[in-house]
């Protein structure tokens, strides 16, 4: 990254969000952390500013249009246009398809696969106007390998990887990357919905690298697709799973 950068990261509030903005903060990034959850993204912040860099939290929605642009506005007034945004931000309910209703199908894909492109357009109408910016959006290798009790996580995940490289072709001419980043299994509150603790680590004797993933394995990727040594690539999904699932 650039010596001075201004990154939003939604989704920050814990797991896999918080570690990519505290590893930007590590590396002189400006973070404003987005969450629905106040606190946690609160806390982020903190912890972000106690590494040295400025922070600050937004309590934001993504599923709700008006508070991103508002947010977005927020964090160019204080700091000026970002030139980096992790979209990061996801829920992740359980439902079987023959029982699930259509609004949560609804609502896993607005806040998801909608909320995201949302974000991504908030972002990339102010990156326009600077002439350069990078997008790292979050799928999951669930849309790769689908999913028997989220059908509609999985759907929203593949829609990421979609729609990155329709970003990426679309915003190219005006200096904006978008790439993607697919976490595997993590150490995260995400599995723990299903798996205690030893059944979550026990998953990490099928993985082709024998463990499980750490948030920050995903947030290193994160900082590179964000920074000047990925400023050939766009349009690009990397896979951070220990090798469980390969992809082309």
């Amino acid at each position: 990254m650039s010596a001075v950068s201004t990154v939003v990261v939604t989704g920050a509030a814990q797991g896999i969000g918080r570690a990519v903005a505290l590893r930007l903060a590590a590396q002189g990034a400006r973070v404003a952390v987005w969450d629905v959850r106040l606190d946690g993204a609160e806390e982020t912040a903190r912890l972000c500013r106690e590494a040295g860099s400025t922070a600050c939290a937004f309590e934001v929605d993504i599923g709700n249009a008006d508070r991103i642009e508002a947010a977005m506005a927020d964090v160019a007034d204080a700091w000026g246009s970002p030139n980096g945004l992790v979209n990061n931000a996801g829920i992740f309910p359980r439902s079987r398809a023959l029982d699930m209703k259509l609004a949560e199908w609804e609502q896993v894909l607005r806040v998801n696969l909608t909320g995201t492109f949302m974000c991504a357009c908030a972002a990339a109408r102010l990156m326009k106007e600077a002439g350069r910016g990078a997008i790292v959006n979050t799928a999951s290798g669930r849309g790769l390998a689908g999913a028997a009790n989220g059908a509609h996580y999985a759907a929203s995940k593949a829609g990421i990887i979609g729609l990155t490289k329709s970003l990426a072709l679309d915003w190219a001419p005006h200096g904006i990357r978008v790439n993607c980043v697919i976490p595997g299994i993590s150490d995260t509150a995400q599995p723990r919905v299903e798996l205690s603790d030893n059944e979550l680590y026990a998953v990490g004797a099928h993985i082709p690298l024998g463990r499980i993933g750490k948030p920050e394995d995903t947030a290193a990727v994160v900082a590179f697709l964000l920074g000047e040594d990925s400023a050939y690539m766009t349009g690009q999904s990397i896979a951070v799973n220990g090798g469980a699932i390969m992809i082309p």
